[in-house]
C-alpha cells in the first residue's frame, strides 16, 4: 500500500524543453525551403557528382549577383504594394547606356556609372508620378514605360551585344576573391544594407507595415504615396545597379538578356516570402529562393535537361510560391500572427 501511495505521490516527470533556437529550426514553416534545398543539393550530388565540384558551387555562388539584385529591386516594388514589369529593360538599358557612354563617346566609366544611376532615379521618379499621382495600376504603367525606354534604347545602341568597356571597370568587377567575382560581394553588400533598413529602422518599419495593407497604413498616419513613390524608385535604382554589375562581368551589353530576368525575379521574390519571414517579402529570403532556384536548374542541366527546362522549373515555381503565400498569408490572418 505503501508503494502505490508513493508512486500516486510522485510528481510526473516533464518532458525535457527543447532550447529556443532548436524549436525555431523545427519550423516547417519558416525553414521548409531551406531543409528542401539542402536535400535538393544531396539528390543531385548523388546522381551527378560533378554537382558536388568545388568549380561548380563556385559557379552557382558567383553566377547570381545581376539576378538577386534584379529580385531585390522587384521585392522592394512589392513590399511597396507595387508590380514593377520593367526591371529587366532597366537592366537591359542601363547596360547599354553604360557601353555606349564609355566605349562610343569616351566617358570615364566612373562617370558613365554616375548617370546610369541619375537616369534611373528619374525614370523611377517619372514611374512614380505616373502610378501614385494618377492612380494607374503599376503593373500598366511599368509595362508600358519599360517597354518605352527599351525601344529608345534599341534605336540609340542597337540590339546587337556590343562591347569595348574599359578594362579598369570589368577587371575591377570580375575580379576573384575566393573563386567567385566581387560582383557577389556587392550583390550580398547591398542584401545586407536593405536588410538593416527595413528591419532596424523607423523608415524600413513603416514601409514594411506599409507593404501589408496600404489602407490600414494610410489610416495610421504613413505617408503612403511617398512610400509607393520611393518604393518604385528604389526598385529603378536596383535594376539599374543590377545592369552595372552585368556590364561588368560580361564587358558587353546584351539587350536581349531582359526579358530573362523578369520570370526568376518575381518567382524568387514570392518564393522568399516563404520562408524566414513567411507571409512577407523579406530580403534572407530572396538570397535563398534564387540559390534554390539556380541550384535545380543546374542540377537539371547536370542531368541532361536544357532549354525549355529553365522556363518550367521557374514558371512551376512561381505558381508554386505565390500559391503557399496565399495560403500562409491567410492562415496568419485568421490566427491574428504579425509577421
Amino acid at each position: 500500500m505503501s508503494k502505490v501511495t508513493d508512486t500516486l505521490a510522485a510528481p510526473a516527470v516533464s518532458p525535457p524543453v527543447l532550447p529556443a533556437w532548436r524549436r525555431d529550426l523545427l519550423d516547417i514553416e519558416k525553414y521548409g525551403l531551406v531543409y528542401v534545398w539542402l536535400a535538393l543539393l544531396v539528390v543531385y550530388s548523388v546522381a551527378v557528382p560533378a554537382f558536388f565540384r568545388a568549380s561548380t558551387l563556385e559557379i552557382i555562388v558567383g553566377s547570381q549577383a545581376t539576378q538577386i539584385v534584379v529580385t531585390l529591386a522587384v521585392m522592394v516594388a512589392l513590399l511597396g504594394g507595387e508590380f514593377d514589369l520593367s526591371v529587366g529593360n532597366v537592366v537591359a538599358v542601363t547596360g547599354s547606356a553604360v557601353v555606349m557612354l564609355n566605349g562610343e563617346y569616351g566617358w570615364p566609366w566612373w562617370l558613365c556609372l554616375v548617370a546610369a544611376l541619375v537616369g534611373a532615379v528619374a525614370y523611377g521618379a517619372f514611374n512614380a508620378l505616373i502610378v501614385v499621382r494618377t492612380g494607374v495600376p503599376s503593373i500598366i504603367a511599368t509595362l508600358g514605360t519599360g517597354t518605352l525606354i527599351y525601344g529608345a534604347a534599341s534605336g540609340w545602341a542597337g540590339t546587337a551585344p556590343r562591347g569595348g568597356v574599359d578594362e579598369q571597370f570589368t577587371g575591377l568587377v570580375s575580379w576573384l576573391i575566393f573563386g567567385v567575382p566581387v560582383a557577389i560581394y556587392v550583390t550580398f553588400a547591398i542584401g545586407l544594407g536593405l536588410y538593416y533598413v527595413l528591419e532596424h529602422t523607423p523608415v524600413g518599419r513603416r514601409f514594411v507595415f506599409a507593404g501589408q495593407n496600404l489602407e490600414v497604413a494610410r489610416l495610421a498616419g504613413i505617408r503612403v504615396a511617398r512610400l509607393r513613390a520611393g518604393s518604385l524608385i528604389w526598385s529603378a535604382v536596383l535594376s539599374a545597379v543590377a545592369g552595372i554589375l552585368l556590364v561588368g562581368l560580361t564587358g558587353a551589353s546584351v539587350p536581349s538578356v531582359a526579358s530573362g530576368y523578369l520570370l526568376p525575379a518575381f518567382a524568387g521574390a514570392f518564393l522568399g516570402s516563404t520562408v524566414i519571414k513567411p507571409g512577407r517579402f523579406n530580403v534572407p529570403g530572396v538570397f535563398i529562393a534564387i540559390y534554390f532556384l539556380v541550384s535545380g536548374v543546374s542540377g537539371l542541366q547536370l542531368l541532361g535537361y536544357t532549354g525549355w527546362i529553365n522556363d518550367v522549373f521557374y514558371g512551376a515555381s512561381l505558381v508554386v510560391a505565390v500559391v503557399l503565400t496565399q495560403l500562409i498569408a491567410r492562415r496568419r490572418r485568421a490566427n491574428g500572427w504579425v509577421s
